[in-house]
């Protein structure tokens, strides 16, 4: 009987317990259906539900036999070292060609570009307000001269008769100040007759010097007035180089010596004198503005850009032939040849020199690399 009861109890419960309800599984089965759906998702990356498809595997890099192959040892490379200092090439004389007068425009007879010699007519100005000024002054010392020469008749009349003591001082003293109010009167008159046939030359406006027209400003009907450009010329065979120097090399340069300049515009070149230093420097670029006198001007026009280069000690570069270049996108490479074997490696390149570049890193001395579209017979030489 003891026994019984025991087993009922023990039992009691395991038979309690309530069954799982429907809306409580739904809830389990929403739980775990995000971490079911993911491991689905990594099993069909990995192909295990596609079928003819070759599973992705470390490949190893074939290895390639340097044997045969057209090499060349990197040494070191001594090149004279060059400092650049840019600018810009400047007429040495510029002119802005303006009117002295105001009067309408009649003519331009010169364009941009053109070449003009000194003298040549460039603008016709409407003259008949000055030929008019011309004519007035002319009459005015027409008038003038007549005043003149009755003030020395009085003169030659009074003079005599002041001597024989017949008219009184103060009647002479009025007779010599006609005369000579007279004379001066004359000058004034003749001077203004002479401004205005100068004024009256203006109206033909003519060139300054033998040069190149850079610049027409205005046409014909517009209005000329002093201050108001209707050309800019430059004078031809005369310009220099204005090259920003930093203040570190300003010792290096010196007024009177040659100097050697790059036009890159022309990709050429060129000799040149150094013909002023200007005693001030940029506080903001540190450099001094250095103008070097271009020798020969052929083909170069103002504004071009130029190098003015500076020679420095030489230095030691690493340099590899073009020919070892290789190039994927935006890498440089080169094939290295290690214990018989090629690799290829990563490279950063400078300037040019020649036709070689400079390794800025990625080789050190004494590496050897392989030469493309070479023919195995110049293994090793320094030609390339």
């Amino acid at each position: 009987m003891h026994d019984l009861t025991s087993t009922s109890l023990a039992e009691t419960p395991e038979s309690s317990a309530p069954a799982p309800s429907p809306n409580h599984r739904r809830r389990v089965a929403r739980a775990l259906l995000p971490g079911a759906a993911i491991v689905v998702l990594m099993l069909w990356v990995a192909g295990v539900f596609r079928h003819g498809v070759i599973q992705g595997a470390a490949q190893p890099v074939p290895e390639q036999s340097a044997a045969g192959l057209p090499t060349l040892t990197i040494t070191p490379q001594t090149i004279p070292a060059v400092t650049e200092a840019v600018g810009t090439v400047q007429a040495e004389q510029l002119a802005a060609v303006t009117s002295r007068v105001v009067a309408s425009v009649v003519e331009m007879r010169a364009a941009a570009g053109q070449r003009v010699a000194t003298g040549d007519v460039l603008v016709v100005l409407d003259d008949r307000d000055l030929h008019h000024r011309v004519e007035q002054a002319q009459d005015a010392v027409r008038g003038a001269e007549a005043t003149m020469a009755q003030a020395q008749s009085d003169y030659k009349r009074d003079k005599p008769l002041f001597d024989q003591q017949v008219i009184t001082p103060y009647d002479f003293e009025h007779t010599q100040t006609n005369l000579k109010t007279a004379e001066a009167n004359l000058h004034r008159l003749q001077q203004a007759e002479s401004e205005a046939e100068v004024n009256l030359s203006y109206a033909v406006i003519r060139t300054p010097f033998a040069g190149v027209v850079v610049d027409k400003l205005a046409n014909v009907g517009d209005l000329a007035a002093p201050g108001k450009p209707l050309f800019t010329m430059y004078e031809q065979g005369r310009l220099w180089l204005e090259a920003n120097v930093p203040e570190n090399l300003l010792a290096c340069i010196h007024i009177g010596e040659a100097r050697t300049l790059r036009i890159d515009a022309r990709g050429r070149e060129l000799r040149g004198r150094v013909v002023e230093i200007v005693p001030s420097s940029d506080p903001a670029t540190r450099t001094v503005v250095v103008r070097v006198h271009l020798e020969d001007t052929r083909e170069i026009v103002p504004g071009m850009f130029g190098r003015l280069l500076i020679p420095s000690a030489p230095e030691q570069v690493l340099t590899v032939p073009a020919a070892a270049i290789t190039r994927a996108g935006q890498l440089t490479m080169v094939d290295v040849v290690d214990h018989d074997r090629v690799e290829r490696r990563a490279v950063q390149l400078g300037r040019a020199i020649g036709n070689r570049l400079e390794v800025l890193s990625g080789l050190a001395a004494g590496d050897t690399v392989v030469l493309k579209n070479v023919e195995p017979s110049v293994h090793g030489k320094e030609a390339l």
